[in-house]
Parts: C-alpha cells; structure tokens; sequence
C-alpha cells in the first residue's frame, strides 16, 4: 500500500530515482556493486536524500541478510527518550497494543537493562545515563558475529551530530573493538564538532541540495501523478522557498494542494511557513524593534511549551536572517554572532542564557546601524 505522504511516497527506491547527478550516490552505488563495506560519514542539508541513499546502499550490500545485520538508530530520538518507559521490562513492553509499540520500545528496554547490569558488574549504584544508554545500543548490536554469508553487520546513526566529544570518544573505542564484525555509518548535516579520530576511520561523502530546476521537474511529475492542478510558476516558487530541501518541497506541494482546485502561489505561501519559522520571524522582529521583554518572552515559550531544540532554533534564526533586506556589513555582524552563540551551545548547560544573548546582541547591532545611517543622512526624516 502506498504511503498517504508524498514524500515517501516518492522516497528514491532504486539509484535511477535521484533527481540530479550527486557525486556521492554515485560512490554509494560503486561501493554497492563491489560489496565495499568502509564506515562512512554522510552529510550534507536536509532533505538532500542522504537516508534514502544509505538505506539502499545497505538493502543492496546485505541481500537476504538485510533484516538481521541492519540497524538504523536516531540518536536525537535516542537521547530524548523517557528513561521511564526504558525501564520497562521486554515483558510489560510486550503487553503494549503492537499499534502503539516501535522498534525502539522494544530495543530501549533491552539495552537499559544490560546498562544496568554493567553498572552491577563495576559495583557502581543508580539508573543509565543518556549516554551509557546510547553506547550500549551501539555496543549490543556492534559486538554480536553475524552467521550469515555476509561478513559484517551495519549499524546507521542518524541524526549523529547529536552526540558529545564524550560519546564520540567511545565510539571510537567501538570502531576500533568491533570492527572486524560491524561497519558503521553516521548521517549528519554538517562536519563541525567531529572528532577527527572519528573522521579518520571513514569515509566522508557530501550530499549537495539539487539545483531548483530539478526539484521543478520532480514537483512536475508528481503533479502529473496525482491529478495536482499547478502550473511552472507555481511549481518553481515552492522549489525556491524551500532552498534544496527535496522533501520539504514534497510536503507542501501536497499540502498546497489539499481541497483545492488549482494551487496558486498565495495558497504555496499560506502553508509553507512552519510554526518554529512564524515564532522566530516574530522574535528576530521584536529584536530589531528594540522590544527585548517580548522577545525573551517569546524564546522561553518556544524553548520551554513548544519544546523546539536550540540547535534548530538557532539554525532558523540564521535563515530568517539571511532572507531579510539587512545592510551587508550589518548581516555579517549578526552572522558572525550568530556563529560565536552556536559554538557555545555545543557545551552550554543553559541554552536559554546564550540564545538571549543573541537577541540582545541582534538588538545592540540594529540599534548601531540606525544610529550610523542617521548619522550618514542628517536630513532625512
């Protein structure tokens, strides 16, 4: 049965389904052919088929075997998961309704008891940590033989920038113990805050965003599919807005599309602004309109009731401030701020405090650019 969203839907299945020459699927697919099995670091934006393109990789590689010797683990996912429902035994976790029960139900429980009785073993008291938790889902499935024909079993962190210098300091540890058995591959947006001993076990490939013309073409021949009444310009529009990201594209075509006749570029711009975007659009406004109180205000209640992660926060206040009409020297101020905040969240205990020091300072920097540009223009009203 097809999947209702589109984006998955339309998820690449095979290597011809990638809608532009990327180098990268290219290594992918010779490594897939010549059963090659280095561990890889895979990054690049968003929504540039990164996933689709390991999980074919690894389905082509494993044959058969793909069921037992694969293992996709989200570490952001991992990392946020109740401890409470991790301590549930496999027995209680058994009697959940299969409907409301995943994967990871079954597989916390698992490794939260082995993290336990590890803890035992060292005549340490208390619970698991996140990250004793996170190393022993690797270390579980990493250090198991496969007795299959295939030599080795693949373990994918996704979402992996979300792990410490700590976590990544074990990890290696793990490469190095496990290797023989276990390959590992790590999906991530970017390459800052990666441990070169980490770097320098794998392989690295860049997955570039693909040029809005093909996303164009892709958007064209989903509409063509499923009836969607929208002509280029329309089609174009989405495929700028959403800046690379394939599968954002995806999910608004279809949701411009939802009860409508012919989608238009006004119903595009209704649906395409998220809630994190419509927040700090508000909040970057406040800033540059000197009102600190509301701003702060609005930043607690997205870090705190909306439960957005900083990381993502700060990644759409850069965004916000690239699109609007900025001074050029005024931008690269705020950009380079922006970047001095985002270093220190990697090690910040309190988020809050540093992403409020940006606010103050997008307000410090706006306040230095009026007063300059009135200085520059004394007549001007």
């Amino acid at each position: 049965m097809d999947s209702p969203l589109w984006c998955l839907k339309y998820r690449p299945k095979t290597w011809d389904d990638f809608i532009a020459h990327n180098e990268a699927v290219h290594q992918l697919k010779i490594f897939a052919e010549s059963k090659s099995f280095p561990n890889m670091i895979i990054y690049g934006p968003s929504g540039t088929g990164k996933s689709a393109a390991v999980n074919i990789y690894c389905r082509q590689v494993l044959g058969e075997d793909y069921s037992t010797n694969f293992k996709l683990i989200n570490v952001r996912e991992l990392m946020t998961y109740p401890l409470t429902l991790a301590k549930r035994s496999l027995q209680e976790v058994a009697k959940v309704d299969p409907e409301l029960r995943s994967d990871l139900d079954e597989y916390m429980s698992l490794i939260y008891q082995e993290a336990q009785e590890e803890l035992k073993m060292r005549g340490q008291k208390g619970t698991p940590n996140r990250t004793q938790l996170l190393q022993m889902a690797i270390r579980v499935f990493s250090s198991s033989y496969t007795l299959s024909e295939v030599p080795v079993k693949i373990l994918v962190l996704d979402e992996a920038d979300a792990m410490n210098s700590s976590m990544q300091q074990a990890l290696r540890r793990t490469m190095e113990i496990y290797g023989d058995v276990s390959r590992f591959i790590f999906i991530t947006q970017s390459l800052a805050g990666w441990s070169p001993a980490v770097l320098s076990r794998s392989l690295v490939l860049r997955f570039q965003s693909p040029p809005k013309e093909a996303i164009t073409g892709l958007l064209r021949k989903i509409s063509q599919n499923e009836g969607v009444n929208a002509d280029d310009v329309v089609l174009s529009t989405i495929a700028k807005i959403c800046h690379g990201d394939v599968r954002r594209a995806i999910n608004l075509l279809q949701m411009a599309s939802a009860g409508v006749d012919r989608v238009t570029e006004d119903e595009v711009y209704k649906v395409s602004q998220t809630p994190l975007e419509h927040y700090v659009h508000n909040i970057i406004t406040l800033a540059f309109n000197g009102e600190f109180v509301r701003a702060r205000k609005m930043l607690r209640e997205l870090l705190t009731i909306e439960g957005y992660e900083p990381v993502d926060v700060i990644r759409q206040i850069e965004r916000d401030i690239l699109i609007r009409p900025l001074d050029h020297d005024t931008r690269a101020v705020i950009l380079k701020r922006i970047a001095d905040i985002d270093s220190k969240l990697n090690i910040a205990r309190n988020p809050y405090i540093h992403l409020t020091a940006l606010i103050t300072s997008i307000i410090r920097i706006s306040a230095e650019f009026e007063s300059n540009t009135s200085a520059d223009n004394p007549h001007q009203p």
